[in-house]
């Protein structure tokens, strides 16, 4: 059986952790993330990442203690086994067949841009990131090329496509969330829910 929250790696000063279960959980992110600074008083930082799950504890510089990694990791799977997501239900309860969650290579996709977009936002001082940086570059080298060729390329089909699915799901998120809850509430209906005791290595 899979533990909740895994050790990924260990130093005197930095813990970091993975608890899969809280990948796509935002706000239990958050939650999970104040109770551990309160309850470990040791930690000086605590960054959970809500796209992969990753839990990184640090201590202060001033702090002569060692973070103990093991429990660390006992903490940080009693926060998760008890948190729930936001329709109420264990974040540890088994998903249903038909929502199987993120696979193996797009949590791997997820995990590294994920830290290499910290990495960047570090390194410029939390002013900017991939997210603010990607978009100003790409506008700036459109600019360039129109400037150099002197004429506006039109668009192909597909590209129009695809900004006319990323504008509607830009600005209607309520109704995209919303119905997507109506479809889950309705498969459930149909195939059943594995219930709040289950494992998500069962089966």
């Amino acid at each position: 059986m899979r533990e909740i929250a895994q050790l990924v790696h260990s130093l005197p000063g930095r813990v970091r952790l993975r608890a899969p279960a809280l990948a796509g959980h935002r706000d239990a992110c958050q939650r999970i993330a104040d109770k551990l600074m309160a309850m470990e008083p040791s930690a000086d930082r605590v960054d959970i990442r809500p796209v992969t799950g990753s839990v990184i504890v640090e201590r202060g510089e001033e702090e002569e203690t060692t973070l103990d990694a093991e429990a660390l990791r006992a903490l940080i799977e009693k926060l998760v086994s008890e948190e729930r997501d936001d329709d109420g239900r264990p974040l540890t309860a088994q998903r249903p067949e038909w929502m199987p969650g993120p696979t193996s290579v797009a949590r791997a996709v997820a995990h590294a841009f994920s830290e290499i977009n910290g990495d960047v936002r570090a390194a410029l001082g939390h002013r900017a990131d991939l997210g603010t940086l990607l978009p100003v570059i790409f506008f700036s080298l459109g600019l360039v090329e129109v400037g150099v060729t002197r004429k506006l390329p039109v668009p192909a089909w597909f590209n129009l496509l695809w900004w006319s699915l990323r504008s509607f799901m830009t600005f209607n998120v309520g109704a995209v969330e919303e119905e997507s809850k109506v479809v889950a509430a309705e498969h459930e209906q149909e195939h059943g829910y594995a219930g709040e005791g289950a494992n998500p290595d069962d089966g």
